[in-house]
């Protein structure tokens, strides 16, 4: 271990430590728990952020990412069907 820097022998002391105790928590069912119920509270936020931006949104009259995608498609859909009229009109 002489051969080895400083800095690293530090590193590698601090590792033996706390390595154990780190990987036991990683593999807790505990922390299974909390992770699953931080994502749920991270995706509810998300929901209520996004429907207050669409209210907002609306009242100003501006499209939300639904209604331009919305219409996308039916542009798409519309293009589809004036390429069948034109190919039976040929």
């Amino acid at each position: 271990m002489a051969d080895k820097p400083l800095w690293r022998r530090g590193f590698d002391t601090v590792d033996r430590r706390i390595a154990g105790p780190a990987e036991a928590a990683a593999r807790s069912d505990a922390l299974a728990d909390a992770l699953t119920i931080a994502l749920r509270l991270r995706q509810r936020a998300q929901r209520e952020v996004e429907k207050r931006t669409r209210r907002v949104l609306h009242l100003a009259n501006l499209p939300t990412a639904t209604d331009v995608r919305r219409l996308s498609e039916q542009v798409a859909a519309l293009r589809r069907e004036v390429r069948e009229l034109e190919e039976r009109g040929q």
